[in-house]
């Protein structure tokens, strides 16, 4: 329990007392549901648009289509509450070490420099955007994410092809990780990749189904613009087989990399069995 910290009944409690609200929720219709009630729409809403005060501000962190930040933020411009969307790179882990990277974008632009120090707290870079759009954030962060998931797709057919050629697949990920990729997400995701160790350790997993959900509103975004995302199309069907086919979803996202290495002919029921072990522990240090 933190110290001075109350427990509330619902989140129409916790909003009607706050001055600035954060919540941090999975998914679209989740946060949409918590926004505006079961209905998820703003003409039939309850949920805390109608329990925040005129003059407070909602901060949301989560990881959702642009288009559901505009929503939230002009329904609440209507009832003079302000809207920042501050989706967050990090696991829970490096959350707790202040190591997050945060964007920030609203529609009023001065709402940015009343919640950039809040969250510098928990950050090494918090990097406000000032396009006057609600959404920017989460093009950022859907951006950002894309390129995760890329990374682990292309590490995981780069390693399948120097261990089919002989290689020790961990070595040659020591090599770059140490070198030419020595950066937060080529060494914690390629080792990860490297030993095929997807297990669900807490607080230093992001879930697959995460994963898939992500990659599907990378490519509804760009579709609404008209970008063409081939890679991102490759990324869909690995998550869906990955999912449904393979039935990985208790798994870490960098499970897609198991399906790499099956293309490739490897056997990998022993690594799939050893990701599942009973209460997994780190017997490595994840990069933060």
């Amino acid at each position: 329990e933190i110290p001075q910290s109350k427990a509330a009944s619902s989140p129409e409690e916790v909003a009607s007392s706050c001055d600035v609200l954060f919540t941090a929720l999975p998914n679209d219709a989740i946060l949409l549901s918590v926004v505006f009630g079961p209905s998820k729409k703003e003409e039939e809403s309850g949920g805390i648009h109608n329990a925040l005060r005129p003059s407070s501000i909602h901060v949301s962190c989560s990881t959702v289509s642009p288009t559901t930040s505009r929503i939230i933020a002009s329904a609440h411009a209507k009832r003079s509450i302000g809207f920042v969307a501050a989706p967050i790179f990090a696991r829970p882990d490096g959350l707790a070490l202040g190591h997050a990277t945060i964007p920030l974008s609203s529609s009023h632009p001065p709402l940015l420099a009343q919640i950039q120090p809040l969250l510098q707290r928990t950050a090494t870079k918090v990097q406000p955007f000032e396009e006057k759009d609600a959404g920017a954030a989460n093009v950022v962060k859907l951006a950002g994410n894309f390129l995760i998931a890329s990374a682990i797709e292309s590490m995981s057919e780069a390693f399948a092809l120097v261990e089919q050629q002989g290689l020790n697949r961990e070595a040659v990920h020591t090599l770059f990780s140490e070198t030419i990729f020595d950066c937060l997400i080529y060494k914690g995701y390629g080792q990860r990749v490297a030993t095929r160790d997807h297990a669900p350790y807490p607080d230093a997993h992001f879930a697959l189904e995460l994963g898939e959900k992500d990659v599907d509103l990378v490519r509804a975004t760009a579709e609404e613009v008209g970008v063409k995302m081939p890679v991102a199309e490759v990324l869909g069907k690995r998550f869906e087989e990955a999912l449904e086919i393979k039935g990985r979803g208790d798994l870490d996202w960098s499970a897609i990399g198991l399906s790499v290495s099956e293309d490739a002919g490897v056997g990998v029921e022993k690594y799939e069995e050893y990701c599942r072990r009973v209460d997994p522990k780190l017997d490595w240090t994840p990069p933060t």
